[in-house]
């Protein structure tokens, strides 16, 4: 998927001479996300034209309100999930006062029709664009019947009796309520990061854990998870390897006295080889355990850490697919 930096109208490039586009913040890319975007990428290739995402590098609301509810995903994850569908450009708009400040005209006319050659747009249920979200779906028409592009309009998915929506995935990750988010997200929740290096403490007491780093993304209360690791190798030549695992969130109160810095620790089951310092991991959870809380000594702990892993693996061995 190439990507498109943009920060201004004023000087925004023609991208593209003809495309389908798709407009959102796209947040979770849950059940309803998807349901555009496999639209988007239906219709593209249908009329044999690229499919192109219009997103933004921070949840508008983050400028306009200064505050917004955390991000489910970081950009580079959220960007990553759409390339997965199968967008072909993502035009990533980097949001500010003047951009809040753009008319839903000005809008279309600059970055539609003349950077991406709209000739269909796709929208949500939900969609607006331009100042004050005056660019609503019945202006988006008007605004294609006079400059040459269709309009879709996709409704939303419901799940449970009610509208899947990037609020109800934020809250089921929020509250640990791993099963919910699955079901709205149509796969597990993930964390992506980065992993590197701890104290090696996990490795003094027989079980070496891989310390992640992982930015910008709604996290699970603290506690113990089952998961699958995915090890993302460096430079795209090998395929990811998806490997089972536990993973604990939190403090380490047991050793730790600073209950301000949480940490993700992952410890892949039965293996000891592996080299993970500076490899990329997605991490899907797939049932929360038990919550986080201190032990009496290293011994206590171990015993723990030994009944999490056997859990680990019943839930493991249940799983129809890790992702």
């Amino acid at each position: 998927m190439e990507r498109h930096h943009l920060t201004s109208l004023d000087d925004a490039p023609a991208v593209l001479p003809a495309a389908v586009v798709t407009i959102g913040v796209f947040d979770g890319v849950h059940l309803g996300h998807q349901t555009i975007l496999d639209r988007l990428v239906d219709i593209a290739r249908e009329r044999g034209l690229p499919s192109v995402c219009v997103t933004f590098s921070v949840h508008p609301r983050e400028v306009l309100a200064g505050e917004a509810p955390h991000s489910i995903l970081s950009l580079e994850h959220r960007l990553e999930l759409l390339e997965r569908r199968g967008v072909d450009h993502a035009v990533i708009v980097e949001f500010s006062r003047a951009f809040a400040e753009v008319d839903a005209e000005t809008f279309v006319d600059r970055l539609l029709v003349r950077a991406l050659g709209v000739r269909e747009l796709v929208l949500g249920h939900d969609t607006a664009v331009g100042k004050n979200r005056r660019g609503d779906a019945a202006f988006l028409a008007d605004a294609g019947r006079r400059h040459g592009f269709g309009v879709v309009t996709v409704g939303g998915v419901t799940v449970d009796g009610a509208v899947v929506s990037s609020s109800r995935v934020r809250a089921a990750i929020s509250r640990g309520d791993v099963e919910t988010a699955r079901r709205l997200l149509g796969r597990p929740p993930s964390l992506l990061g980065t992993v590197v290096h701890g104290d090696g403490r996990g490795t003094t007491i027989g079980f070496p854990t891989a310390n992640l780093e992982v930015l910008s993304e709604a996290f699970p209360p603290y506690g113990v998870y089952a998961v699958t690791a995915r090890c993302i190798p460096s430079g795209g030549g090998a395929a990811p390897v998806d490997l089972p695992a536990v993973m604990n969130y939190g403090t380490r109160p047991t050793f730790h006295q600073d209950d301000t810095h949480a940490v993700f620790e992952i410890h892949v089951l039965d293996r000891d080889d592996l080299q993970l310092y500076g490899l990329r991991m997605e991490v899907f959870l797939h049932a929360f355990l038990r919550r986080e809380r201190r032990f009496e000594g290293a011994d206590d702990l171990v015993d723990q850490i030994a009944r999490d892993c056997a859990a680990a693996r019943l839930v493991e061995r249940s799983l129809p697919d890790a992702s």
